[in-house]
């Protein structure tokens, strides 16, 4: 198991705080504010990616020792287990290829690969999005696309 330490931060520390904010406040919305203080504690070089900051999905970026990773965080399991699904679904040699790696998830968390915001030229763009629609993905854009060293990969995407 990859990033082992985030994982059981996650399993024992966040995801019952976030059970017992919502009881406790009687809220029916995910804490995100009090998730990014908690992050804060065991990872103080975390931060919130505002311009990844979606309707369904918060972002925040974790620094690893070699790479940077980010927690993404759904307002709902169903919005995680859509991108995880659309993930597990190409094929494995084509998986990390054109898709950035994800790590795990769990209920609303799931840990994924992040790369660098580059310009995407024209011509890449394209190629992604011609294997997106051989796939069965949607949404491909560049919003949606990150340098990982020297290629592109995609972020976020949907099945059709």
């Amino acid at each position: 198991m990859r990033h082992k330490k985030i994982k059981s931060l996650v399993e024992d520390v966040i995801r019952p705080s976030v059970s017992f904010i919502k009881k406790s406040r009687k809220r029916k919305n995910m804490p995100f504010k009090e998730i990014e203080t908690i992050l804060k504690i065991f990872f103080p070089k975390t931060k919130h990616h505002e311009s990844s900051k979606g309707f369904f999905k918060h972002v925040f970026v974790i620094h690893s020792r070699a790479r940077k990773i980010v927690l993404k965080i759904g307002r709902s399991k169903k919005h995680i287990r859509k991108d995880y699904t659309t993930y597990t679904r190409l094929p494995e040699n084509i998986r990390n290829r054109y898709f950035a790696k994800i790590y795990w998830k769990h209920d609303f968390f799931m840990l994924q690969k992040y790369g660098k915001k580059a310009k995407v030229p024209e011509r890449e763009l394209h190629r992604l999005k011609d294997i997106g629609r051989k796939y069965g993905l949607k949404d491909i854009r560049e919003a949606n696309i990150m340098k990982f060293d020297n290629k592109f990969k995609i972020v976020d995407a949907e099945r059709r």
